[in-house]
């Protein structure tokens, strides 16, 4: 198995991770939108300004996820990874959103100007792409 093949097929092909946070050890786990920019070596996800997420992210930037496959068993999952705002808005990258998830341009035109465009940044990953068919790799 190709772990890096099968990280970028399928974090170009999905597109929903569980993103898992935790403040004062309380987790909490969401699922959300995302694409990701392998030459920026950034995934991002938007969500509206003044939410509950943009509060944790303040308080522990530390977080994790797996991407949830649509068709089979492949997915990448990240024990370590952090979380920021971004300095870009969800305008700066709506289409690259919008080719992946084409539904998302009417959330984009609607809501845009309320939303905020985070950040995750990570360095390895654990790629599946079966049973018996796992392998760490470095980005």
């Amino acid at each position: 198995m190709d772990g890096k093949k099968v990280f970028e097929k399928t974090m170009g092909k999905e597109s929903k991770i569980a993103l898992a946070s935790s403040v004062e050890d309380i987790p909490n786990v969401r699922i959300l939108n995302f694409v990701y920019l392998a030459n920026e070596k950034v995934l991002y996800f938007a969500s509206d300004k003044g939410d509950a997420k943009g509060k944790e992210f303040a308080k522990n930037k530390n977080v994790a996820f797996t991407t949830i496959p649509t068709r089979g068993l492949a997915h990448v999952r990240v024990h370590f990874a952090t979380v920021k705002k971004s300095k870009k808005s969800i305008v700066d990258v709506k289409d690259i959103f919008i080719s992946k998830m084409p539904w998302y341009k009417e959330n984009i035109e609607q809501n845009g100007e309320n939303m905020n465009l985070y950040e995750v940044h990570f360095s390895t990953a654990m790629v599946l792409a079966g049973p018996g068919q796992a392998a760490e790799i470095e980005l």
